[in-house]
């Protein structure tokens, strides 16, 4: 996947250019060229989701062509809250 500037300025970046860069050269943040939309059975479904099975959804979203589903699980693990302070 390509990730390109929210000021559309500087060129298209692979998620390790982006990630490296933090900020693309037009000072823009970098997105994904495109993000597949989610099927209403997923989102209907994510209610009887833990936060971390729901981030994990998301993230593959945003990262899933470049890196490896079981990889993209233990990241967000490691970074998701057991329990949001927002979460009820």
């Amino acid at each position: 996947m390509k990730y390109y500037s929210t000021n559309k300025q500087a060129p298209v970046a692979s998620l390790e250019e982006a990630v490296v860069k933090g900020l693309a050269g037009d000072k823009g943040l970098y997105m994904p060229e495109y993000i597949d939309s989610l099927d209403e059975e997923v989102i209907a479904n994510m209610k009887n989701q833990s936060f971390h099975e729901i981030a994990c959804t998301v993230a593959r979203m945003f990262f899933g062509e470049d890196i490896e589903p079981e990889v993209l699980d233990g990241i967000v693990k490691i970074r998701s809250p057991s329990r949001p302070r927002w979460y009820p």
